[in-house]
């Protein structure tokens, strides 16, 4: 089983204020030639009595001289992870998490505009706070 980012625990209560409930293991998915695992799946009731339900890839960002390369590393597990899906015929809604820091500092123009062009869809999350501070479709 991968080990979770570190700001996962703070990912987690963000989900659960927002009104969310978190699972407790990462979700295994397989398919004939990979298994995923992604980091959570969460689930809440929507005006009173239909069921949301998320799957949640959380990068944390940790080391301040690799954030290109973490970057790759996101954009890229996320792509494999929804074709992961896809071929799974799971159709249940995948975010990259990321804190609100490495939204305003790693995520610039040019990552924004290829998180845009692949359709990835992104919570921000203030760690501090542990609030969810923008959902991006």
């Amino acid at each position: 089983m991968p080990r979770y980012d570190d700001c996962h625990p703070q990912v987690v209560r963000a989900l659960e204020k927002d009104g969310w409930t978190v699972s407790s293991k990462a979700i295994r998915i397989r398919t004939p030639a990979r298994t995923i695992h992604i980091d959570a799946r969460a689930t809440r009731r929507a005006n009173g009595s239909q069921q949301q339900i998320l799957l949640a890839e959380v990068k944390c960002f940790p080391d301040a001289d690799s954030t290109t390369t973490d970057l790759y590393i996101a954009i890229g597990q996320y792509i494999l992870y929804r074709a992961v899906l896809a071929m799974a015929q799971d159709t249940t809604p995948l975010y990259l998490v990321i804190p609100t820091w490495a939204y305003q500092h790693i995520f610039d123009d040019t990552a924004r505009y290829a998180l845009k062009d692949s359709k990835i869809r992104m919570m921000v999350v203030h760690l501090e706070t542990e609030t969810v501070q923008e959902w991006i479709e």
